[in-house]
C-alpha cells in the first residue's frame, strides 16, 4: 500500500497542490488553454464512468479504467507538437481523444469492431497495445528512422509501473539511451499492476532510478497534477528537439477504479485506501486552480459535463449501429494480399456453414505465380553468402530508408561475414551495430518501418531468435491485421538455420515451423545463391513481414553464376529440382542438395523421382506439390528438424487430403527425432545424410 503522502515527496514537480494553490512556476498557458485542459480531464472521466457502465451492460468487452490518470494523459497529450508519434499501451483513451481521434473509434476497439476508421498515419496514433512493454522499442526505432529521414518527430510511449519489469522495458530504454532517439518515456505509476503492489514488482526506490543506469535523465512529477504534467512533458519534448536524447517521466498518481472492468480491487486493497486518496483527484485539484482564478463556476461545471456525456452517448450509439462485416472480413488484411491457402481454409468453412464463398477481387489474392527468366546482363561466380550480401547492397542502393541492424553486422561484417563491407560504404546509421537483445533488435525494426523504412534485421543465430517471439508473433505477423491495413510493417529477419557445421548447442536450431504456425508472416529458406539472391530481394521490396532463414551448411558450399543486377524470384513458388515420374520428394533449405543426391543414387536403381524445393515454407505452393503427386502417384516429405509438429507434416497433411485417391501408397515423412540438436561430437548421429535419403526413397517406392 502507498499512502498518499508519498506525494508530498520534495522531488516531486508540482505546479498546483491538492487544493489548487499554485506552488510552482505556472508553465505559460493562456486561460482558454487552461480551460480546455480541465475540459478535456471532464471528458475523460465521463468516458471512463459510462464506457464502465456501458460494459457492465453488455454493450462493450473488458475495458481498462482510467480514473486518477487524466492529469498524466491530458498534459502529456498537450505538449505534444502536431507531427509527433504515439505508442500507447491500453489505458491510454485521454491521449487518444485529446490527440484527435473520434471516440466512436475509441470505442470500436471495446465494442470488438473491426476498425478500420483507427488510421494510424492521420493521427500519428499507434493502435492499443495489450502485450505489456512491447511497444517501447517500436517508439525508439519509429524516432531513430524518422531522424535518419531527417524528419521532426518525437515518439512517446506510455507504461505502467508493472510494465518496467518487462524484458521490452529495458530493450527499449536500452537501445533509446544508447542511439540518444528523440522518445519520451511516460510512465504511470499507480503502484499496483492489477493486484500486485509496487514494492513486489521493483526494489527501486523509484520508477525514475531505473532510468539511470540507461544514461537518460528522468523526471519525477505529481501525477495528479496536469499541468506539472505538462511542463514535464515539454521539458522532454525541448531535450528531444535539441539533439539530447529521451527522457523518463515517472508520474506518481492512484488508479481509483479496477485495473479493468474483470478486475475487483476489493481483493487487494481497501476502501479507506481509495478514501485517503480521493481528495488528491486530479478533477478536484484542477477545478479549484480555475476557480479560484476565475476561469469556472457551477454553471461552467454542469455544461462541460452534459455535453461529455452526451458525446460519449452518441459515440457509443454510433458504433453499436455498425453493421458486422460478412466471414470473408476474417481473412482480410493479415497480408497484402490473402494467399490462396488462406482464400481455401475459408472457402472450406463457408461449404460446411452452408453460406456462400466469399468471392475475392484477384488483385486482393495472393497466388503462386511463374518464375521469371533470368535477367539478361552480367554474372558474377558468387556464392550464397556472397550473394545475399550483393542483395542486400542493391537495396540499399536502390532505397535510403534501408537498413541492416543487428549484433556485429557493422565493424565486422556479422558472424559469417554475411554483412561484410557494408558498413564501410553506407555509414554506422544505416548499418547499426546494435546492443545484444534479439527483442529490441525486432522491436526497434518494427518501429522503424511504421516511420517508412525498410529494416533488414539480423539475428546472429537461429537459437538466439527466442527471445525476439514475442516482437515476431505478437506484433510482427500481426500490426497490419490488428490496423486493417493502416500500418504495414515491411521488415525481414534473417539468421543462419540449420545443422551441419558442428556448432555449440543453440547455435544449430530449426525454430521455422514455429513461425510458419504465426499468422501474418511469410517465411522463406533457399537453398542456392540464384535462389537467395532473387528471394531476398523480393522479401526486401514486400511490404509485409519476411523471415529469411539462410542455411549456414549452405553459405559457402559452393557458387554458381548469379545476375550481377537486381531480380526477383515471387515468394510463394516452389522449384521443381529434378523431374521424374516415379515419386515426390518435398523439401527445403540445407536437404536439398542431400535429397538430389539421393535422387541420382536411386535413378541408378531405375527410380526416377521428382525433387520440390519449396523455397517458400509459407505460405507454401500447394499446387506445384500437388499437381507432382498426382503424376507420381507418391510423395516423401524429408526435413531435417524434429518430425512432429513440422513443416513437412502441413505438407503430407494437404497432399493426403487432396490426393487422397491419386496416391498409390500411403504418404512418408523423413525427419529428425523429437529432442534437441546434439553436441557438435556426436552431430553427425542425428544429421541426415543422402543414404538415409536413399533408403526412405526405395521403402517409398517398395510400399
Amino acid at each position: 500500500m502507498r499512502d498518499p503522502s508519498v506525494l508530498d515527496d520534495p522531488t516531486l514537480r508540482r505546479v498546483i497542490d491538492r487544493h489548487g494553490t499554485v506552488v510552482g512556476d505556472l508553465p505559460a498557458l493562456d486561460d482558454e488553454q487552461l480551460v480546455e485542459f480541465y475540459r478535456q480531464m471532464i471528458n475523460a472521466r465521463v468516458f471512463d464512468r459510462r464506457a464502465t457502465a456501458a460494459q457492465r451492460q453488455g454493450r462493450l468487452g473488458t475495458y481498462p479504467l482510467l480514473e486518477g490518470h487524466e492529469a498524466i494523459q491530458v498534459g502529456s497529450a498537450a505538449a505534444m507538437r502536431p507531427g509527433d508519434f504515439v505508442y500507447p499501451g491500453y489505458r491510454e483513451h485521454a491521449v487518444q481523444m485529446s490527440r484527435g481521434i473520434p471516440a466512436d473509434v475509441v470505442l470500436s476497439y471495446y465494442r470488438g469492431l473491426p476498425n478500420s476508421a483507427w488510421e494510424v498515419h492521420r493521427y500519428n496514433m499507434m493502435t492499443i497495445t495489450v502485450p505489456i512493454a512491447t511497444h517501447l522499442p517500436h517508439a525508439v526505432g519509429h524516432a531513430y528512422m524518422a531522424r535518419l529521414a531527417g524528419n521532426d518527430v518525437v515518439t512517446y510511449a506510455y507504461i505502467g509501473d508493472g510494465g518496467t519489469s518487462e524484458g521490452d522495458f529495458h530493450a527499449g530504454l536500452n537501445f533509446a539511451g544508447v542511439w540518444k532517439t528523440p522518445t519520451v518515456f511516460i510512465v504511470s505509476n499507480n503502484f499496483y499492476a492489477i493486484s500486485v503492489p509496487y514494492d513486489r514488482q521493483t526494489a527501486a526506490e523509484t520508477i525514475a532510478d531505473k532510468a539511470v543506469g540507461y544514461g537518460i535523465p528522468a523526471i519525477r512529477v505529481d501525477g495528479m497534477d496536469p499541468l506539472a504534467v505538462f511542463a514535464a512533458t515539454t521539458e522532454a519534448v525541448q531535450r528531444a528537439v535539441a539533439g539530447d536524447g529521451p527522457t523518463l517521466i515517472e508520474a506518481v498518481c492512484y488508479r481509483f477504479g479496477p485495473h479493468a472492468t474483470a478486475d475487483d480491487p476489493a481483493l487487494y486493497r481497501t476502501k479507506e485506501e481509495e478514501g485517503r486518496w480521493r481528495p488528491y483527484d486530479p478533477l478536484i485539484r484542477m477545478e479549484a486552480f480555475l476557480r479560484d482564478r476565475g476561469l469556472w463556476d457551477d454553471d461552467a461545471q454542469k455544461h462541460a459535463e452534459e455535453d461529455a456525456r452526451v458525446a460519449f452517448d452518441d459515440a457509443l450509439e454510433r458504433v453499436s449501429d455498425v453493421p458486422l462485416p460478412g466471414r470473408g472480413d476474417v481473412v482480410r488484411h493479415a497480408y497484402e494480399r490473402i494467399p490462396r491457402l488462406v482464400v481455401d481454409e475459408l472457402h472450406r468453412i463457408e461449404r460446411d456453414k452452408g453460406e456462400p464463398e466469399t468471392r475475392f477481387p484477384s488483385d486482393e489474392v495472393w497466388d503462386a505465380g511463374a518464375e521469371p527468366p533470368p535477367p539478361a546482363g552480367p554474372t558474377r561466380r558468387w556464392s550464397m553468402a556472397e550473394a545475399i550480401n550483393a542483395a542486400i547492397a542493391e537495396a540499399m542502393d536502390e532505397d535510403p530508408a534501408t537498413v541492416v541492424l543487428g549484433e556485429d553486422v557493422g565493424v565486422a561484417g556479422g558472424v559469417f561475414r554475411i554483412t561484410e563491407g557494408l558498413y564501410e560504404r553506407y555509414g554506422a546509421d544505416r548499418v547499426i551495430d546494435t546492443p545484444l537483445n534479439e527483442s529490441g533488435i525486432v522491436g526497434t525494426a518494427i518501429g522503424m518501418a511504421i516511420a517508412g523504412g525498410r529494416p533488414i534485421a539480423e539475428i546472429q543465430f537461429d537459437g538466439f531468435v527466442y527471445p525476439a517471439f514475442d516482437q515476431i508473433v505478437n506484433h510482427l505477423g500481426r500490426i497490419r491485421y490488428r490496423t486493417r491495413g493502416n500500418a504495414s510493417v515491411p521488415v525481414v529477419v534473417r539468421f543462419p538455420n540449420g545443422a551441419g557445421i558442428g556448432a555449440h548447442e543453440h547455435h544449430c536450431d530449426s525454430p521455422e515451423a514455429y513461425f510458419v504456425h504465426a499468422p501474418g508472416l511469410t517465411v522463406v529458406v533457399p537453398s542456392t545463391p540464384y535462389d537467395a539472391k532473387g528471394l531476398l530481394t523480393a522479401a526486401i521490396r514486400s511490404d509485409d513481414p519476411v523471415l529469411f532463414l539462410e542455411p549456414k551448411v549452405l553459405y559457402r558450399a559452393g557458387k554458381e553464376d548469379v545476375p550481377a543486377v537486381p531480380y526477383e524470384i515471387p515468394l510463394g513458388v516452389a522449384k521443381v529440382r529434378r523431374s521424374g515420374t516415379d515419386l515426390t520428394v518435398v523439401t527445403y533449405g540445407g536437404m536439398v542438395p542431400v535429397v538430389l543426391r539421393a535422387a541420382e543414387q536411386a535413378s541408378v536403381d531405375g527410380i526416377d523421382a521428382e525433387v520440390i524445393d519449396l523455397r517458400t515454407l509459407y505460405p507454401w505452393d500447394v499446387e506445384t506439390v500437388v499437381a507432382s503427386v498426382r503424376k507420381t502417384g507418391r510423395i516423401l516429405a524429408v526435413q531435417e528438424p524434429q518430425r512432429t509438429g513440422g513443416v513437412m507434416a502441413e505438407v503430407v497433411a494437404e497432399v493426403a487430403e487432396r490426393c487422397g485417391y491419386d496416391l498409390d501408397a500411403p504418404p512418408r515423412r523423413f525427419a529428425g527425432t523429437d529432442a534437441p540438436w546434439p553436441q557438435f561430437a556426436i552431430e553427425d548421429r542425428a544429421l541426415i545424410d543422402e543414404d538415409m535419403v536413399l533408403a526412405e526413397i526405395r521403402s517409398a517406392i517398395e510400399s
